[in-house]
């Protein structure tokens, strides 16, 4: 069970977290988790991908919302909050963000480089993996040091996606669950 004074919302990445990923497993376990859904999973626009979750923010704004993201989705969140996009956020769980600028960062995803360098004004916590292959867990460190976000690794997870098989991320849901509890 999920703290009742929030609102919660999937922000997946690229591909959209599919059947076996820990974000669907996550929604079968706790419905009151809802999903954005973009129109393209597969080529990714960013202007595209923060409206949708504006969109979707504001559909659920009966309380106030915690956002779980995982890698692109991640982006979409910061290019959000930069634009001054979304209201009523209380949270966000920010798991295995890409390297934006890296040499084979995926050419079809468009307008997420640069990642705005802001403060994130609520509790966040960065997630990494210490083998992802999208961003080293230092780079990520850096990040999360300029959003102002407490940071955690957990170990060799890869990107923390489909590829590691962690179905519901038990230890996810853990970490979570107590970062619910530091938000007031």
């Amino acid at each position: 069970m999920l703290d009742n004074r929030f609102n919660y919302i999937n922000v997946p990445g690229l591909g959209g977290s599919g059947e076996h990923h820990w974000q669907t497993f996550w929604e079968g376990a706790y419905p009151s988790i809802h999903r954005v859904e973009q129109a393209d999973w597969d080529h990714p626009v960013c202007s595209t991908w923060v409206n949708k979750l504006q969109i979707t923010v504001e559909q659920h704004s009966s309380k106030p919302v915690v956002l779980i993201a995982h890698s692109l989705g991640c982006c979409t969140v910061i290019h959000a909050l930069a634009q001054h996009k979304l209201k009523g956020i209380a949270g966000a769980f920010l798991v295995a963000m890409p390297d934006v600028t890296q040499h084979d960062f995926p050419k079809e995803c468009i307008g997420f480089n640069p990642l705005p360098e802001i403060k994130i004004l609520f509790p966040s916590l960065v997630v990494a993996s210490e083998n992802d292959p999208y961003i080293t867990a230092p780079k990520l460190k850096a990040w999360a040091d300029t959003f102002g976000s407490t940071f955690i690794s957990v170990g060799e997870r890869e990107h923390i996606g489909t590829a590691a098989k962690l179905e519901y991320w038990e230890e996810g849901q853990e970490l979570f669950k107590k970062f619910l509890k530091g938000i007031n």
